[in-house]
């Protein structure tokens, strides 16, 4: 049992020029960086933007409802899509998983460095390899989720990374298509520990690009801390395998075999179970 849940999030993003759906550089145009993100004065505590590599990065401060949440990361969404447009009328935000960048947005030496800090696998629980941005223009955006709760303990926090894999790692499968990103990041049990709890960091920028797919996290996350199952419940290999390769066959198997989703489901997993046909 685990008490006093907070979840937290600093989501990654491209920004793209609508007239030619170029990736465009956050370098120069957006301020703030890691560890120092900007703060407008208008901005409520606890959310501000920063660059990372050529994305745009927005944090949220920590909630406990669902509704907190949402609208925390709309929020912050509509924030940075208004501020581009600020300066350019035809930049948006994009948010998806990968997207491959042309070389004159990547001249900066913020463009060439992937991530100041490693994350682990919760599995191994070693370091994962880290990227070198030097080696491709490929780039890829996060959806970080931070838990915070009382009194973490490392056992616990890799025993719920174990299970946000089962719960939101193999599902959102079924919704972002993308097989590229995890060539750099985002493979299975990715995370980071925080003295607060920790960060998962399997999920991708595509996951907040609609509010359903937010409330559908959030009711997963749900499902995770109810302490129904353990790890050790399911065949980690398996679980490793689908969310490293993609596969969305395995994945519906997995989902329809153990019917995790169908104990006490949301109404917004009972709309994902139908739109994936589980």
């Amino acid at each position: 049992m685990i008490d006093n849940i907070t979840i937290g999030a600093d989501p990654e993003l491209f920004i793209v020029d609508k007239t030619n759906n170029k990736v465009i550089s956050s370098v120069g145009l957006i301020p703030g960086k890691k560890g120092e993100p900007y703060v407008a004065d208008n901005m409520p505590k606890g959310f501000g933007i920063e660059i990372d590599n050529i994305l745009g990065e927005f944090n949220i401060p920590p909630t406990s409802s669902k509704e907190g949440f949402v609208n925390n990361i709309e929020y912050m969404k509509n924030y940075i899509d208004d501020f581009i447009k600020s300066k350019n009328p035809n930049y948006t935000i994009q948010c998806i998983a990968s997207r491959m960048v042309d070389d004159d947005q990547l001249t900066s030496p913020e463009a060439r460095e992937f991530g100041c800090s490693i994350d682990y696998n919760a599995y191994t629980r070693k370091a994962n390899p880290k990227p070198k941005g030097t080696s491709t223009n490929l780039r890829s955006a996060g959806f970080h989720i931070h838990v915070g709760y009382d009194h973490p303990s490392v056992n616990l926090s890799l025993n719920l990374i174990k299970l946000f894999d089962v719960y939101l790692g193999i599902p959102s499968i079924l919704i972002d298509k993308d097989t590229k990103r995890r060539s750099l990041y985002g493979k299975a049990g990715a995370f980071r520990l925080t003295k607060y709890g920790f960060e998962y960091r399997t999920l991708s920028s595509y996951l907040m690009s609609k509010k359903e797919y937010l409330t559908l996290i959030w009711d997963l996350m749900a499902r995770a801390f109810t302490g129904d199952y353990s790890p050790s419940d399911f065949d980690q290999d398996k679980v490793q395998y689908i969310i490293n390769n993609s596969d969305s066959n395995l994945a519906k198997e997995f989902l329809r075999e153990t019917r995790i989703l169908s104990r006490y489901p949301s109404s917004a997993i009972l709309r994902f179970i139908n739109y994936a046909e589980i």
